[in-house]
């Protein structure tokens, strides 16, 4: 795999993994702080909670990289994930979780490392499920997995611009939940077959 196609799917993966998350976490920046510095601290917070999905899925995809018919157990568990996402299984479950978070850390005064915490925090809860679908970027090994995580920041940086510059566009978007649905249905089917 070439580098551009490398840093491309780790991109898409990204992207179509967080699609929802990114939709979730506008109102949340509604609530918290409503300046762009507020919103770009609570980002580095994602970007903080990101890395250490980055770290616990590569470390997990060496360990799966010689189970046998890994890709398909995955596939298929994103499928169920698909699922999930479209009942809204998650969603609830992680805004009560969010909102615990809010209610006990809203920051005083919006100072910048609350709000990096807050980020931090409420990311992580978000960003649980994503793990399963960026497992299959780390299966490899070397430049190739260097270049897909490549791809992860990159997608990270585009959706933290959308929430900054284009929330109150993207908040009334109305197929998030169909949208998302859909792309985890084709993510898994790409992974099950191997053409990812």
């Amino acid at each position: 795999m070439t580098l551009f196609n490398s840093i491309l799917l780790g991109f898409l993966i990204k992207f179509a993994a967080s699609f929802d998350d990114t939709l979730t976490r506008i109102p949340i920046l509604a609530t918290l702080t409503k300046t762009r510095r507020g919103k770009a601290a609570f980002s580095i917070g994602t970007f903080l909670a990101l890395t250490l999905i980055i770290i616990f899925s590569v470390s997990l995809g060496s360990f799966l990289e010689a189970v046998p018919y890994v890709k398909q157990g995955i596939a298929l568990l994103i499928f169920f994930l698909a699922l999930a996402v479209y009942s809204d299984f998650f969603t609830s479950k992680e805004n009560e979780e969010v909102k615990r978070v809010i209610v006990s850390r809203i920051p005083s005064n919006g100072r910048l490392i609350q709000l990096i915490m807050i980020g931090f925090v409420i990311s992580l809860i978000t960003l649980i499920d994503d793990m399963l679908v960026l497992l299959p970027l780390f299966l490899g090994q070397g430049a190739e997995v260097t270049y897909r995580i490549l791809g992860v920041y990159l997608a990270l940086f585009v959706q933290i611009l959308a929430v900054i510059y284009f929330s109150q566009y993207i908040e009334k978007f109305k197929y998030r939940k169909e949208t998302a649905t859909v792309a985890l249905i084709l993510l898994a089917i790409l992974i099950g077959f191997n053409v990812i």
